[in-house]
């Protein structure tokens, strides 16, 4: 934090510490005190947090910061983390939902009372906005008259600006930002026993997995394991914002953990866009404070790519070349009949990653399907065994695949016989055949496609988002990052151009009156067409 970004966030201190002071002096309540006892033993409860908020910091308190009561999402989110000394709990909320102020004072303020924490960290992006969530919360213990006659006087030593102060219950606070040290933290015998992570996500980031890595290791290492060894609760407050950042890494850690819960609250209880909000039955997820025309207002400000990453959870990109809007998807039936069906595969070893891409495509017509995907860095030994089990899928409803992979006569003969004894190895007599073509990869992938999708012929099925999440988010992020001369890996458009090319060469027709079946190449040498 530089001078300056110093001296600005001690006048927002100043001025905050001084609006909350003058709100909350005017707004206290006279009561004996047998009245005032009651009225704090049954705030302290959890199932009363949001009295309690709505009575210290929110609607109640007499301080702009809330303007509707605590919602059910944040009660129901708190209560978890109240009953479990060890949870892992990611609140994936959609902007403008109270996160901050929830967590880092109202949580913390609540469990504080409790004697259900004794050093809580407040992890910021940075030092410095790590320093002004920590400002926050001092704000109100200090200046908070509401809070001051319920609890007495609070900081006793240190300063937010400094990073740290103790309260004169015994506790102590720490802000701490993503790129500062967090092995050896101690306060006395106490270890942290509350890391709450505050909007570290970064979409620039996400792009480097070696920043991603580097951070993910950070928290689940150093930080998580310098927590108190009889309660550690980690809270990770973000929307969900980007795909294979620092959110998906530490899910991909926690996830298989007893103490793993995730909540996640869009801005409305259905994924609305500009074209369908008219039509489908929705509600607010804050009915309390948003009408259904508010919510509409904030849908219609924004472009379509922004509201879902920031109002519904949905990290999808605009795409370079091949844009989201475009890519169809729909509903097909277990016994979709088929004109034919052919896969293709990319097995190379590039300079920018060992991923193997994998498409399954099925013809109707001239429209085109997408059935199966496989998008992963492993050997092809394990792509083969998925492709087997691909054509096993399809020969129980009766069907033959075509199938084919890219590879010079060079790499032909390096990948053919570890197809093959794949293949021996899964019982599955259908092999692959080579396939290379040559010319200029980049404009044939983005001419190929753009034509399948300007001309709306490419469908792909709305189950591979459930029953192959991770292939087809994996193999969906390449086809969007595409660009002509990119060099980020395109294994998955390359391998979905081919399998377009090839099932319309082999299988596609157009539907005529005097003929309903497909002609495998043949020409006609009078009309010069396929026929």
């Amino acid at each position: 934090m530089t001078k300056t970004e110093l001296k600005e966030a001690k006048e927002r201190y100043f001025s905050l510490s001084k609006m909350i002071r003058d709100a909350t002096s005017q707004s206290l309540v006279k009561e004996s005190t047998e009245e005032q006892e009651a009225r704090v033993k049954r705030l302290l409860k959890p199932e009363n947090y949001g009295e309690f908020f709505d009575y210290y910091f929110g609607v109640y308190s007499g301080l702009p910061l809330g303007d509707a009561v605590t919602p059910q999402f944040h009660i129901r989110d708190y209560n978890k983390v109240y009953k479990d000394p060890f949870i892992r709990q990611f609140r994936k909320k959609f902007r403008g939902a109270g996160k901050s102020i929830q967590a880092n004072v109202g949580n913390i303020c609540h469990l504080k009372e409790n004697n259900k924490i004794f050093f809580p960290v407040i992890v910021g992006a940075n030092e410095g906005l790590a320093k002004i969530l920590l400002s926050d919360l001092q704000a109100h213990l200090v200046s908070n008259e509401r809070f001051i006659k319920d609890f007495g006087m609070q900081v006793s030593y240190g300063d937010w600006a400094d990073g740290d102060f103790q309260t004169s219950d015994g506790k102590h606070f720490k802000a701490l930002g993503l790129n500062q040290p967090f092995r050896g933290l101690r306060f006395g015998s106490f270890r942290p026993d509350l890391a709450i992570l505050d909007d570290i996500e970064d979409r620039d980031r996400a792009k480097r997995p070696d920043m991603v890595n580097k951070y993910g290791e950070k928290i689940v290492g150093d930080l998580v394991k310098a927590l108190h060894r009889k309660r550690g609760m980690v809270i990770v407050n973000n929307n969900y914002m980007v795909k294979e950042g620092i959110l998906d890494y530490l899910k991909d850690k926690w996830q298989d953990s007893i103490h793993f819960d995730e909540s996640i609250t869009n801005l409305a209880t259905a994924n609305i866009t500009k074209e369908n909000y008219k039509d489908i039955d929705w509600e607010p997820s804050w009915p309390e404070r948003d009408t259904k025309e508010d919510i509409i207002r904030i849908i219609l400000a924004d472009d379509y790519y922004t509201s879902q990453r920031e109002d519904f959870n949905n990290p999808i990109e605009e795409g370079k070349l091949f844009k989201a809007k475009d890519i169809i998807h729909t509903n097909i039936a277990e016994n979709e009949v088929w004109d034919g069906i052919l896969d293709h595969w990319d097995l190379s070893y590039t300079a920018h990653g060992d991923y193997k891409a994998g498409v399954l495509l099925g013809i109707k017509g001239m429209k085109i399907f997408v059935l199966e995907v496989f998008c992963q860095k492993c050997e092809i030994n394990y792509a083969m065994q998925v492709r087997a089990e691909w054509v096993k899928k399809y020969w129980e409803k009766g069907y033959n695949i075509m199938g084919f992979f890219d590879a010079t006569a060079a790499q032909e003969a390096v990948y053919l016989p570890v197809i093959i004894q794949a293949a021996e190895d899964n019982h599955c007599p259908n092999i692959p055949m080579p396939k290379h073509q040559e010319g200029d990869k980049h404009n044939r992938i983005a001419t190929g496609i753009t034509n399948a999708l300007f001309r709306k012929i490419l469908f792909w099925d709305e189950s591979l988002k459930t029953r192959s999440k991770k292939d087809y988010e994996a193999f969906m992020k390449q086809i969007l990052a595409f660009e002509r001369g990119t060099n980020s890996n395109d294994d998955a458009p390359d391998t979905l151009e081919r399998g377009i090319t090839l099932i319309q060469t082999y299988f596609g027709y157009s539907e005529r009156k005097e003929s309903t079946k497909p002609a495998v190449g043949k020409r006609s040498s009078s009309r010069k067409r396929r026929i």
